[in-house]
């Protein structure tokens, strides 16, 4: 089963979502109308509904929902990721309509990969799908870009790809990892530490 999230920013890339039959649906916000408006079944719908102009059809759509107050210290998608963690951590979560839009929610967002990174998040943008990385990961895509964004203090590897590097130490302040191509099998060793890895799809 995998797990879908819908978060409620207007900027939408929600259309390049595959649907699949055991799919789990958790809107947030008008994420969870952008649901309901394409016929899928919605399995939950959680957040404190401030910006939602649809309330009223997203309550008559699903059985489940967890409301919050306005005032607390989590934006909403944690709270969707603190849900899953409890009820549904060994499965993959993608994440949609959650970049872009607001700047602090953006940055907050790519925090939570690295916060919740027992969890096997990817956040999809339309044209590619972010991810915290901590061990080996390996791109079985031919010609495919990517880049590797230290937050931290991370020792790795890239072997197969246009610019390989040997094994390294980078730190927050390192910023030649972006814009490499994967050849064939292209393989990302993480030793210390964790990267996060912005993949073309």
């Amino acid at each position: 089963m995998r797990i879908i999230v819908v978060a409620g920013s207007k900027y939408q890339n929600f259309d390049t979502y595959e649907f699949k039959k055991d799919d789990y649906l958790i809107g947030i916000e008008d994420g969870a109308y952008e649901i309901i408006k394409r016929g899928f079944t919605l399995d939950l719908v959680l957040g404190d509904f401030d910006t939602t102009t649809h309330l009223d059809e997203i309550l008559k759509n699903t059985n489940n929902v967890i409301k919050y107050p306005k005032e607390k210290d989590e934006i909403d998608l944690e709270l969707a990721l603190k849900y899953i963690e409890e009820h549904y951590s060994n499965n993959e979560v993608y994440i949609y309509n959650a970049t872009s839009g607001r700047m602090d929610h953006e940055l907050i967002t790519i925090k939570l990969l690295i916060k919740y990174a027992n969890l096997n998040i990817y956040l999809m943008n339309g044209i590619e799908e972010v991810i915290y990385i901590t061990n080996s990961y390996t791109i079985n895509e031919q010609n495919k870009r990517f880049s590797l964004i230290p937050f931290n203090d991370v020792e790795l590897e890239i072997i197969g790809s246009l610019y390989d590097i040997p094994k390294t130490r980078l730190s927050i302040l390192d910023c030649y990892t972006s814009s490499n191509k994967t050849i064939d099998f292209t393989t990302i060793n993480v030793y210390n530490g964790g990267v996060i890895l912005v993949k073309e799809v």
